[in-house]
């Protein structure tokens, strides 16, 4: 029985009050390796269908008591029988509406007498559907499956997520605090109170204080790379180039003596979060500031790309320094957090300010990338999509 289980290549239920139907149908269905039931009428066919219901069902139409539309009708009336797909008979001299049969849920149709190769080819299509649909059931059933299991685990990650903000927030108050005691004393004792300094002292205060400005501004870009993956977008119109002149006065006001020929093209608007776009910008532009240090007549711009290659529903900004540049062999890594291209000696850094400016770009849609050359300067270039096109999204 398993063996021919194995080998069968679907089970059919035939309906037909004429013997010589069911045996012919019967032979030549069986021949090709079919598991085949007969019944000779209506209600029967609705018993064992109720039962063991079949993959499909041949079903003639002109049968006394019940008819073949009526079957098939109450058979797609029932939860557990409505998936069978019926196959009608019909006999050519026999009137046969053809609309009814498929208005009651029939699939197909077969005349007779019958034609062979059409009755294998008919019942071939219907068990090959179904086949079919069970496969994409079953996928379907899978994909579910999955997803189920990725929500769990989104839910999961995104609890983990809040704990880890939290905590990172509290570990970030308190070595804020301690650190500002350590650097207030040791300016103290740099400063007047520390009355028998020797140079090798001195030279270790100094330390202590640079390497607690760095580690502040660690906590300060992990603060605002934290406060990133937490934040709900506030979309609107945003004014790059009046954040930009913000940022711009406030780095010449932290070092007076430098001069710099700032180019900021202006009516410059995004449409997405401007707290992350202040940041954007904020890193970037203090990169320029900073990067361009050691250069002569030292020129920032910041402006934009006019329909670049016919990209007619996408902004391209960037932002070009003729400052020391970076080797472009190097460029894969420049937006990896904590990687620096050049040492802290000569430029100060954590390395997660690009890091977080690729972040930003990414929640809004966007891409960012970089041009570059030693000693030649840099350009970062961010492209971001129109608010038609945000909107659709």
């Amino acid at each position: 029985m398993t063996d021919y289980q194995e080998i069968s290549k679907g089970d059919i239920l035939i309906v037909d009050d004429i013997p010589e139907n069911l045996e012919l149908l019967f032979q030549i269905l069986t021949e090709q390796n079919y598991e085949v039931r007969r019944v000779l009428s209506g209600h029967q066919a609705l018993k064992i269908t109720e039962i063991d219901p079949p993959d499909l069902m041949l079903l003639d139409i002109k049968m006394p008591e019940i008819d073949g539309y009526e079957v098939c009708r109450q058979l797609k009336s029932h939860k557990n029988t409505q998936h069978i797909p019926v196959i009608f008979l019909s006999a050519l001299n026999e009137t046969f509406d053809k609309v009814k049969a498929f208005q009651v849920g029939g699939v197909d149709y077969i005349t007779k007498p019958f034609n062979i190769p059409e009755v294998l080819a008919r019942v071939e299509n219907q068990l090959q559907l179904i086949k079919t649909k069970k496969r994409l059931e079953e996928k379907n059933q899978k994909l579910l499956s999955i997803n189920q299991q990725l929500e769990l685990q989104k839910q999961e990650l995104e609890i983990v997520n809040k704990e880890l903000e939290a905590f990172n927030h509290r570990v970030c108050h308190d070595i804020r605090n301690e650190l500002a005691i350590i650097q207030g004393f040791s300016q103290v004792l740099l400063e007047n109170g520390y009355h028998n300094k020797t140079e090798k002292s001195q030279e270790a205060l100094t330390y202590i204080i640079s390497a607690g400005k760095l580690i502040e501004q660690i906590i300060k870009d992990l603060s605002r790379l934290t406060y990133i993956n937490s934040q709900q977008l506030d979309f609107q119109i945003v004014d790059l180039s009046s954040i930009a002149h913000n940022i711009i006065n406030t780095l010449e006001k932290s070092t007076l003596h430098r001069v710099i020929d700032w180019k900021i093209r202006e009516n410059l608007s995004v449409y997405g979060d401007p707290n992350l776009f202040y940041i954007a910008l904020d890193n970037l532009l203090s990169n320029a500031y900073k990067y361009t240090a050691t250069s002569d007549n030292v020129e920032i711009e910041f402006g934009s790309l006019d329909n670049i290659n016919g990209a007619d529903n996408q902004q391209i900004f960037y932002i070009k320094d003729n400052g020391v540049g970076f080797d472009m062999e190097k460029v894969e890594k420049i937006f990896a957090p904590f990687v620096r291209l050049h040492s802290n000696s000569d430029f100060e850094g954590t390395g997660i300010g690009l890091a977080t400016v690729q972040k930003i770009i990414h929640l809004h849609g966007g891409k960012i990338w970089c041009e570059g050359e030693v000693n030649r300067g840099a350009t970062f270039y961010f492209q971001l999509p129109n608010k038609e096109l945000m909107d659709n999204g």
